[in-house]
């Protein structure tokens, strides 16, 4: 059994953020620290989290609600809840937080930014998508970082009210694709939060498969206005999320990776997730930026070194690109 006061910190306290709080709140961990700005701490610091998931309705409190992670003592285990644009400014600030064992997880969509961290089956070890200056691959602890593929669906009621209708999945792995000590701690982590994990020796082909989801999902709900089941089952969207995913499988196929579920069985589990609205989606509705980089960018990136079309892919990321540039200026 873990120790319950292991010092936890959640960078984020978006729906991913919270979700992942109050589970480990509920578990019993007294020492979860949320980092959070603005209103939505002030908020958190007065009604702490409440979750509506499968399991319940829950009110929740976090050890502690800071703005600035300097504050806080060195961490035995940081999870990054954040979109990936935050990503460079937050790797500054992490050395703060680590001792030698502590482990950090990145729980963000798309393309991880040290996808070639300790793989040895290419040449290419750098995304400029990504990192133009290599920055990012130069700040970030990378000894300290175990992948993490994330299959939470949740919704931000409002700052601090979250709710999910559909089990929760992490897929974990270490970057040399070997199983570990501090791995199996995490899993442990997890599982007595009530969340299913799986260790994984090939978290890039898992990697692949959930931007495949990102990619075949997120464009079409913006440009659609679709919900999951919409875009995996309506005959007019189905047949160009396939297109995606097997643009993106071919781009997969060319890294060494294998996405090991077939197009139909995917598109089917697609489409049983219900009338459920991407994040991008709700990102567009609150006139956002769109996290387009890492989910779309960087998979175009990847293609081009191996010459691989993405003729679907290249019009539905125009086409996205378009309204968010038309979005957020008015």
């Amino acid at each position: 059994m873990m120790q319950k006061d292991l010092k936890i910190a959640i960078y984020g306290a978006g729906a991913i953020g919270c979700v992942v709080a109050a589970r480990l709140i509920l578990a019993g961990y007294s020492a979860v620290s949320l980092i959070a700005r603005g209103q939505n701490k002030q908020v958190l610091e007065a009604h702490g989290i409440r979750l509506k998931d499968l399991t319940g309705e829950y009110q929740v409190y976090p050890f502690q609600v800071v703005e600035c992670p300097s504050v806080l003592e060195v961490q035995d285990y940081i999870f990054i809840c954040t979109k990936f644009d935050a990503l460079t400014q937050i790797s500054k600030h992490l050395h703060t937080m680590l001792h030698p064992q502590t482990v950090v997880i990145p729980l963000i969509n798309g393309v991880p930014f040290w996808y070639f961290y300790q793989d040895t089956s290419t040449q290419i070890n750098h995304i400029k998508t990504l990192d133009p200056d290599g920055e990012l691959i130069k700040t970030f602890p990378l000894a300290h970082l175990i992948g993490a593929v994330v299959f939470i669906t949740a919704q931000l009621e409002a700052y601090g009210q979250v709710s999910s209708h559909n089990p929760y999945l992490l897929i974990l792995g270490e970057p040399n694709q070997q199983m570990s000590e501090r791995l199996a701690q995490l899993s442990q982590l997890f599982i007595a939060s009530g969340i299913e994990v799986r260790q994984s020796t090939d978290i890039r082909d898992q990697i692949w498969t959930k931007v495949m989801a990102n990619l075949s999902s997120n464009p079409l709900s913006v440009i659609a206005s679709a919900t999951l089941s919409d875009i995996y089952a309506h005959p007019y969207l189905r047949d160009i999320a396939l297109n995606i995913t097997q643009e993106v499988r071919q781009v997969a196929a060319s890294y060494g990776a294998r996405i090991k579920i077939d197009p139909c069985t995917f598109l089917s589990l697609g489409a049983d997730m219900g009338p459920i609205y991407t994040s991008m989606w709700y990102d567009y509705q609150k006139k956002n930026p769109l996290e387009l980089t890492n989910i779309i960018d960087a998979v175009l990136e990847l293609a081009a070194v191996y010459a691989v079309p993405m003729p679907t892919t290249k019009l539905i990321a125009q086409l996205t690109r378009y309204l968010n540039q038309k979005n957020i200026q008015t």
